[in-house]
């Protein structure tokens, strides 16, 4: 006779005791700089001097890299173009001929006559490090071509960033300044209302944090404020040995009046 005995089966359980396993993407820094600097469209390549409009209101000049978009973290700008300026003397320069090289990325409004007014605001964002020397690196310009140069400008120079006239004395007007290191690393909202004129002219230039609101700096002045002029912002300086390289962002220009 034939005995048949079952045999217990036993399956095996732990597979359903394992958790789903959770599939992470992990984004690269490289990665994530490409996508970001996909979004930028290039204006300005930084071999020679090139030239460009945004609007009938405002052009730009740029002797470095220009770009429309912007990759900067911390930038509040929306209508936002990011310039750059190597730190190597012998580049990014408006003219390689010149025994006075020069490195500039400006925009700059439409040039207007002696008696008419204007009010300009934009945005501006300067990366640290910036690195200041005795030589000029204006960030504004008032700038009269009736007179041949500035009437006034915003520098970034020896640790600081002030106003620098031209024509009226700073001991009686006040020009002011502030430390680099409070206008560094923050969307600063500049504010421009200005009267051209050879004699009669008027000034008025108010910066403030975009996020506080708080005044940063600020200076009025009346007087010669030239003619055929120009209100330019942006990036301009002397090329010198071992300076730093520059990265800024400016955009939303607005015309106010």
């Amino acid at each position: 006779m034939l005995f048949t005995i079952a045999l217990p089966i036993f399956l095996p359980i732990f597979a359903s005791l394992v958790s789903p396993i959770t599939c992470i993407a992990i984004e690269s820094t490289s990665q994530r700089h490409n996508d970001l600097r996909s979004s930028q469209t290039q204006l300005a390549s930084g071999s020679a001097i090139e030239y460009g409009q945004v609007s009938n209101s405002l052009s730009w000049q740029a002797s470095g890299p220009l770009y429309s978009g912007c990759n900067l973290s911390g930038v509040k700008i929306s209508d936002c173009y990011q310039l750059t300026l190597s730190n190597d003397a012998t580049q990014n320069l408006e003219d390689y001929s010149s025994s006075s090289p020069r490195q500039r990325t400006e925009f700059l409004t439409a040039s207007a006559a002696a008696g008419t007014t204007h009010k300009y605001q934009w945005s501006y964002y300067l990366k640290s490090p910036v690195g200041t020397t005795t030589h000029f690196f204006h960030l504004m310009q008032l700038f009269s071509r009736d007179d041949g140069g500035p009437i006034l400008t915003l520098d970034a120079i020896n640790g600081v960033i002030a106003i620098k006239d031209n024509y009226r004395d700073c001991s009686k007007t006040g020009c002011p300044s502030i430390p680099l290191s409070t206008f560094t690393d923050k969307t600063t909202i500049h504010t421009v209302a200005v009267t051209y004129g050879p004699s009669n002219g008027s000034f008025k230039y108010v910066i403030t944090d975009s996020v506080t609101s708080n005044v940063l700096l600020s200076y009025s002045a009346s007087g010669n404020m030239g003619g055929n002029a120009s209100i330019k912002f942006g990036t301009y300086r002397l090329a010198v040995s071992n300076m730093k390289s520059s990265v800024a962002a400016v955009g939303d220009f607005k015309v106010l009046a």
